[in-house]
């Protein structure tokens, strides 16, 4: 499934670094700015095209996401395909506390409360709704357990994996 990620990149970080590499993982194609971006082509431009070739639009939540234009426009765009929140092509993402936009409020969709990321139970369902569910593990234990290998590789110490389930990654 094709995911496109709107966010603030105040929460950058968070996002090419945790969200994302669970998602690709569990074997979702992530559409992220990024990732996707060319030099010398207009920054609406590229969000729109990249925008309109997603399945699905992830909208990571924060006081940062909700001050932003480009977010702002991602969202109004995102919001245009469904407007009554019936198909589930918007997956919110609450990542720092914040009202949810007005649009949202009156049909009061269910979002994944990443605020903290180490509880599994959210992460289960944006995985599930992002078709995005190979990682063998919950998300929680996927990224210790890949941070773990990070600090063993970076200090030049071998890591044996194996893995069953047919992870995807």
């Amino acid at each position: 499934m094709r995911i496109f990620i709107s966010y603030s990149h105040q929460q950058g970080d968070w996002v090419c670094k945790r969200l994302v590499p669970c998602l690709a993982a569990g074997g979702a194609e992530v559409l992220i700015d990024r990732e996707r971006f060319k030099l010398g082509r207009a920054i609406v431009g590229q969000m729109d095209a990249l925008q309109d070739s997603a399945e699905r639009h992830l909208l990571v939540f924060s006081p940062d996401y909700l001050s932003s234009n480009y977010c702002q426009h991602e969202l109004q765009r995102a919001w245009k395909l469904d407007p009554k929140f019936t198909k589930g092509l918007l997956l919110p993402v609450m990542r720092e506390a914040c009202a949810l936009p007005k649009p949202f409020l009156k049909s009061n969709p269910l979002y994944a409360d990443l605020q903290d990321d180490t509880r599994p139970e959210p992460w289960n369902a944006l995985l599930r709704d992002c078709d995005a569910e190979g990682l063998g593990t919950s998300a929680p234990n996927w990224l210790a357990t890949r941070d773990e290998i990070v600090r063993f590789v970076s200090r030049k110490q071998s890591v044996n994996l194996v893995t069953s389930n047919g992870a995807k990654w």
